[in-house]
């Protein structure tokens, strides 16, 4: 049901990135389908690299749960963990036609390792492949609405000085009401 690829085989404890493919098979009886990554302490998720909806909380709502569905997700590390393997879990939940709540996890092993140990990085084409076709496809997305507007050009006015036209045609004096 759920089949999960990491671009790397390892995690770099610092500054680390790396990117999950997530797999979700059809639920072919399923009205609403919700799917959540829980990560250890120490690695963060960026948004989903689809675009799918994605609440502040990171549940993801599928919105075709009957159809399969692939999820690209850059998990990352901010400052140094401690190096050794980390517990990485996927949630799928849905509700069927009848009403009926279902939830099935997923775990799975992540190795973070130090900048030393990461020679042993092992990378899955496949994974990389696909990630960069998501981003040539976001890349050749242009939103329709997107107007340029080049900067205005700044005349400034001296009240002091009067050029030849304006001390000709100047016409001094006080308008009674």
């Amino acid at each position: 049901m759920i089949q999960v690829r990491y671009a790397k085989s390892l995690l770099e404890n610092e500054e680390g990135i790396n990117v999950l493919w997530i797999q979700l098979a059809p639920l072919p009886h399923a009205r609403k389908a919700r799917m959540q990554l829980h990560l250890p302490p120490g690695i963060h998720r960026s948004r989903n690299l689809n675009d799918v909806e994605e609440d502040s909380s990171g549940i993801i709502s599928l919105p075709e749960p009957q159809a399969p569905a692939d999820l690209f997700i850059e998990i990352y590390t901010r400052e140094p963990i401690a190096c050794g393997m980390y517990n990485v879990t996927i949630e799928l939940s849905y509700t069927d036609e009848a009403g009926a709540a279902t939830s099935v996890k997923h775990g799975m092993q992540l190795k973070v390792v130090s900048e030393e140990e990461a020679e042993e990085l092992v990378t899955d084409p496949e994974v990389v492949r696909r990630v960069k076709e998501l981003h040539r496809r976001a890349d050749t997305l242009t939103p329709e609405s997107y107007i340029e507007y080049p900067p205005a050009k700044l005349i400034r006015l001296d009240a002091s000085q009067v050029s030849e036209w304006e001390k000709k045609y100047r016409v001094d004096g006080v308008m009674d009401m």
